[in-house]
């Protein structure tokens, strides 16, 4: 299976893909210094920059996104999916529509399900796409910390007929405790690393300290991603 990403950060997702043994053919991304990160440790992924110029005919079998949830969290404003930024969900939908994919990865605030998750449905349930949905925290899988987001997965019907097979698995019992095994494994190699000072400043000599904590905390929890691409593959032998 193929993997395309868009608003994809630093590739938590394309990350997540690998893990689970899916090649990501390419990414969009703004951001110059998440740009620069996808280079380092993806350079064979074909990059796009911005999302509203990005006119794209290549399939993938899974399109994967975490469109901008500043008009939907809980922190913001709380003007919804038709806000400035997180308005680019219509974007996504548009490329959606033209490329095309067997499946579909969408991730938001859960406050997304009260400030537009209506407007997403039924913009893929116009183009014929069906979804399932299910708000999942970093603590199911042993993180010690909650950022509970909301993950859609959607399927196109026209591949796809039939609808009553469910996608997200229990992370429950054994399933959790292998979860939890993995990430006590690599626990040890941080992102900070051993000598990272205990107060921020300017002057710590850690280049793009700033960008680096933005893109950590925008990015998609690689072990959550390789955990949905793993159900994606798991639907789609029971679905084929």
């Amino acid at each position: 299976m193929i993997h395309g990403s868009l608003f994809s950060g630093i590739e938590g997702f394309a990350l997540g893909a690998k893990w689970a043994g899916i090649k990501t053919k390419y990414s969009c991304e703004i951001e110059e210094f998440q740009r620069k990160v996808i280079q380092k440790n993806f350079s064979n992924i074909k990059q796009y920059d911005d999302i509203q110029k990005l006119y794209i005919r290549l399939y993938v079998d899974i399109l994967s996104g975490g469109f901008p949830c500043q008009d939907i969290s809980i922190a913001g404003k709380g003007v919804g999916i038709e806000g400035l930024r997180s308005g680019l969900w219509t974007e996504f939908y548009r490329i959606i529509r033209d490329t095309r994919p067997k499946y579909v990865l969408i991730e938001n605030s859960p406050m997304l399900v009260v400030r537009g998750f209506e407007r997403l449905l039924c913009d893929l349930a116009e183009i014929g796409y069906d979804a399932q949905w299910q708000c999942i925290s970093n603590s199911d899988f042993g993180f010690p910390h909650k950022r509970e987001r909301l993950y859609t997965f959607a399927y196109d019907t026209n591949k796809i007929r039939r609808t009553t097979i469910p996608f997200f698995a229990e992370i429950t019992g054994e399933a959790k405790e292998s979860w939890n095994r993995e990430f006590s494994r690599i626990n040890g190699d941080t992102f900070w690393g051993k000598d990272y000072p205990e107060f921020l400043r300017m002057d710590n000599g850690i280049p793009d300290n700033v960008h680096r904590l933005e893109a950590v905390g925008n990015a998609v929890n690689p072990f959550v991603a390789q955990y949905l691409f793993e159900c994606v593959k798991l639907f789609d032998s029971i679905a084929a």
